[in-house]
């Protein structure tokens, strides 16, 4: 401490900023960790993939209750509503090679506007 032109109090009080600077940072990464871990659970669950241990103990390490940050949040958001739309009818026709939803929508009026002429020129109805 003599030696860089600090007196011992001083080099002890430098000494204890670096240990709590390490130690927010220590604290910050294993933040981002668990959050990254989460996107992974979130992902595996989704996809119905094993569970990873070292995820799981990444998230129980900092409290268990971790917190997307919103562009993540947004992510997941966002696939979600793909995916449901994926999964709903329309979505699923959309999947079907060489359909063509105009063509379909157009024969099934022309079917309609053919059963209501066949249906004025029967005499039984």
């Amino acid at each position: 401490a003599e030696a860089q032109g600090m007196t011992r109090e001083e080099y002890e009080e430098y000494q204890r900023q670096l240990v709590e600077e390490k130690m927010e940072r220590d604290a910050q990464f294993a933040q981002r960790k668990a959050e990254r871990a989460t996107v992974r659970s979130h992902f595996r669950d989704k996809y119905r993939l094993p569970k990873n241990e070292t995820d799981d103990n990444q998230i129980q390490l900092v409290g268990g209750d971790v917190e997307l940050p919103k562009e993540l949040a947004k992510m997941i958001e966002q696939d979600n509503e793909e995916e449901e739309e994926k999964n709903s009818v329309i979505g699923q026709l959309t999947n079907i090679q060489n359909l063509d939803l105009d063509s379909l929508k157009d024969k099934a009026s022309a079917t309609l506007e053919d059963l209501k002429q066949s249906a004025e020129k029967c005499s039984v109805m």
